[in-house]
């Protein structure tokens, strides 16, 4: 017989190594999913991230590289279908547990039968969308989520406006202010895809309302899933020994004391009157006006972290998810404030995401969310050497089990 038809030795082997490599990633899949009893919680997540983690190795091992690019333009013309359908609330006009016809929609939203459809078409060729027959519409299991009120579904308009469009304008920023990271408050991505590169983020979203409501209500979702608690031990700093009168833990940039009141109800030990509660002017107006009973005696200071601390001398000062917003350059001013408060047994307690090198996708993806404004997450190795430049040093790492969120532990140098 002939050779034709017969594949090469080297082909015969490369075939059997990718299909015991897709062999072992579908049983790590099948072993995992035993284990999957609870989708809620920590481990709920950590199971699901192994999962699909797994799911996305054998995508990217059948698929071939001369695919990707089709694979992507699809998952943009999706993404900007869902965006427009939640601009016009389109989802909220698709009756859970029913469907309405493309007609009907298109008169909901006053818009033309033609535009709605097509737009349509496109989420229901991805199954983000069902069609029912030719002419009706109805939720998957994922759309409902995108309907007007989820802050989980407002968070993907958030990326969208916030991320994806700065990202859009990528080639255009860089053409203009060289290919060099973006470090300050203003003339930044966000703010030169906005039309406003003089502003910074705050200053561009405050000119629109809805947008700001929106990403307000994204951020405090985003914030009550992130740990506070859970991986460091606050239970020592209520044992303390000192003046009574020693303020114990200082919140900087603590906002309107999300984190700060997880940490009393976990350790309702550490005596309220001697937390403090430091954020800008506006921000500590509010919390004063709300008056939220438990929160009563916490001491509520207004504080610019540029500036140096008014709190001298306290046990321990926490500062959580701020640092990422920032360049080191900056970051570096806030912490040398910090430092120049400090008592030479107090302790500076950092809240942040920590990257492993080389980055998941997601720690990937924030990291660029946040170039976008001119701040950046780090790795370890970063955080220890920006500690180190603000005469700090990192006695300790204490991390998540089933995020990247990590509490640094930095003493005086």
């Amino acid at each position: 017989m002939g050779s034709e038809g017969r594949h090469p030795p080297a082909l015969d082997e490369a075939t059997s190594e990718l299909v015991e490599t897709l062999h072992a990633l579908t049983n790590q899949i099948a072993q995992t999913s035993k284990d999957y009893k609870d989708p809620s919680g920590q481990q709920g997540l950590l199971l699901r991230q192994r999962m699909t983690n797994a799911a996305r190795q054998i995508i990217n091992i059948i698929r071939e590289p001369g695919e990707t690019p089709y694979e992507f333009s699809t998952h943009m013309a999706e993404m900007g279908a869902i965006r427009m359908f939640m601009k016009m609330k389109a989802f909220d006009k698709i009756p859970l547990g029913g469907s309405i016809s493309y007609d009907d929609l298109a008169a909901s939203l006053g818009a033309e039968v033609p535009l709605i459809t097509r737009m349509a078409w496109m989420m229901v060729a991805t199954g983000f969308l069902r069609q029912i027959g030719e002419d009706r519409v109805a939720h998957s299991r994922l759309s409902e989520l995108y309907a007007s009120g989820n802050a989980q579904g407002v968070f993907f308009q958030i990326m969208f406006d916030e991320a994806m469009v700065p990202w859009v304008q990528w080639p255009q920023f860089f053409d203009k202010y060289g290919l060099k990271e973006p470090k300050l408050g203003n003339h930044n991505p966000h703010s030169f895809a906005w039309g406003d590169p003089d502003k910074n983020f705050w200053e561009v979203i405050s000119k629109y309302p809805e947008r700001l409501v929106d990403f307000n209500q994204s951020m405090n979702t985003l914030d009550e899933v992130l740990p506070v608690t859970g991986m460091y031990d606050f239970s020592w700093i209520a044992k303390a020994e000192g003046p009574e009168d020693r303020p114990l833990i200082v919140d900087v940039g603590g906002g309107k004391g999300q984190a700060l009141k997880r940490i009393m109800a976990a350790f309702p030990e550490i005596p309220a009157k001697r937390l403090v509660l430091e954020d800008r002017a506006p921000v500590i107006e509010e919390v004063i006006q709300a008056n939220e009973r438990g929160f009563e005696d916490v001491q509520k200071i207004p504080h610019d972290f540029f500036m140096p601390n008014p709190v001298k001398g306290a046990l321990v000062y926490y500062i959580r998810r701020c640092m990422h917003d920032w360049s080191d350059e900056n970051d570096r001013i806030i912490l040398s404030h910090l430092a120049d408060a400090m008592a030479p047994d107090s302790r500076i307690l950092i809240t942040e995401q920590i990257m492993p090198n080389p980055p998941t996708a997601l720690n990937a993806w924030t990291d660029l969310c946040m170039m976008n404004l001119g701040g950046k997450e780090r790795t370890e190795k970063m955080f220890d050497a920006l500690t180190a430049s603000a005469g700090l040093k990192m006695v300790g790492v204490h991390k998540s089990l089933a995020t990247d969120v990590a509490v640094i532990e930095c003493v005086k140098a």
